[in-house]
């Protein structure tokens, strides 16, 4: 999907994926160490990030690392300024989760737009969105992403009473793989089963195409993990994801 709507340029530890046009957006602009990463050491993967990145016109700097170089390399990437986050991928290996307790509805790009246009103007957890250019970068993101590549994109969400979004998720489909992604609630809609709900719709749409996987990722230091392996998930693996922000910019750009 990154290769699909941006520039990929091969290295000896991965790939690096570029769409400058979008540079606000993290999620297409960053490198990726794959397995472990060719034995590379750090200095030398972050003296191809910083090249590429910069050539790009990229101010921030971020590196996805799986996790047979992780123990590698995740220690000497800190010591050179990248801070740190451990994301957890987790397959449905249970039975399917009971059917939404409260309506969930299939919408369209547009609705869930607006939904996350204001997800970024308002929440506290998104201050970073108040910048227009991140957040006009952020939204085309989503705009353009789920249809851009292999994947089919389908979007589960609780309306309000006037039908617009205030929680949501996405499935991807490509081939026999699925992944539930993008999990929003709005701060003022939580604490009400609506999380819950449109996981669980997203996940029980992606079992009805019987997959032979179906993953979801989540923050290995969050709570939400916990409500997916109540769902049916359970951890198979993960990737630590090394960033440098920006130093002279007060926004922290992140793909939502």
């Amino acid at each position: 999907m990154h290769a699909a709507v941006g520039r990929v340029v091969a290295t000896a530890w991965g790939e690096v994926y570029l769409r400058p046009e979008l540079g606000r957006c993290y999620e297409v602009n960053q490198a990726w160490a794959v397995a472990d990463a060719g034995g590379v050491p750090a200095e030398t993967i972050d003296r191809d990030v910083e090249r590429l990145m910069r050539r790009a016109g990229l101010p921030h700097r971020q590196i996805a690392v799986e996790e047979p170089a992780a123990l590698r390399l995740a220690g000497a990437l800190a010591d050179l300024g990248y801070a740190t986050t451990r994301h957890l991928y987790l397959a449905h290996e249970g039975p399917p989760p009971p059917a939404p307790d409260v309506t969930v509805d299939e919408i369209d790009v547009e609705t869930l737009l607006a939904g996350y246009d204001r997800y970024l103007r308002t929440d506290p957890e998104t201050p970073y969105g108040r910048d227009a250019v991140v957040r006009s970068h952020l939204l085309e993101h989503h705009r353009t992403y789920g249809g851009a590549g292999p994947a089919q994109e389908r979007r589960f969400a609780v309306l309000d009473g006037r039908g617009e979004a205030v929680a949501w998720a996405k499935l991807w489909t490509a081939g026999r793989v699925a992944q539930v992604e993008g999990v929003i609630c709005l701060a003022g809609h939580r604490g009400r089963g609506y999380g819950r709900a449109v996981v669980a719709a997203a996940t029980l749409a992606g079992l009805a195409d019987t997959p032979d996987l179906l993953v979801i990722a989540a923050d290995a230091d969050d709570w939400p993990k916990e409500l997916y392996r109540r769902l049916g998930y359970v951890p198979v693996g993960g990737k630590h994801v090394m960033i440098r922000h920006a130093l002279d910019h007060d926004w922290r750009g992140t793909a939502a």
